[in-house]
């Protein structure tokens, strides 16, 4: 992986073979980001994506074993428990034209994925959500 920094933003290449967001992971960590969100291009040589399912309060993970086109990656960073955690959806291309999207789990890149994240100057922090026992947003002060 490599990355270059302007202010607030931070562009990253992520080589072929890297594992998202296991790699992302570790850069945050060492660059201490503890809040910011990112949009990404690329492609992944195997995914695992997810759907959320509200009524058994579980993700219902699906692996694609095929090279896929990242169309658009969007998400964001936050701290949980100690650590950054990273909330990414994702839109995958196939070969065909067909799309499939979801909850980004982990990809292993081919031949890249580049990112553009924007940093935020303050930390953000999740908390579990009891109804459905995801680690939501904690905005304190927030409005309605």
């Amino acid at each position: 992986m490599r990355h270059v920094r302007q202010g607030d933003t931070y562009v990253i290449r992520f080589e072929d073979e890297e594992l998202f967001p296991d790699r992302f992971l570790e850069f945050l960590a060492g660059e201490k980001i503890s809040a910011g969100s990112f949009t990404g291009i690329g492609a992944l040589k195997w995914t695992r994506i997810a759907f959320f399912d509200t009524e058994a309060n579980d993700y219902q993970d699906i692996d694609l074993e095929e090279q896929l086109e990242v169309l658009a990656l969007i998400g964001n960073v936050a701290m949980h428990e100690g650590e950054p955690l990273v909330h990414a959806h994702v839109t995958l291309g196939r070969r065909d034209g067909t799309t499939l999207g979801g909850h980004v789990r982990q990809g292993i890149v081919r031949p890249t994925l580049e990112l553009s994240l924007q940093v935020l100057p303050v930390a953000v922090q999740r908390v579990m959500d009891p109804k459905y026992g995801l680690p939501g947003l904690d905005l304190p002060g927030s409005r309605t």
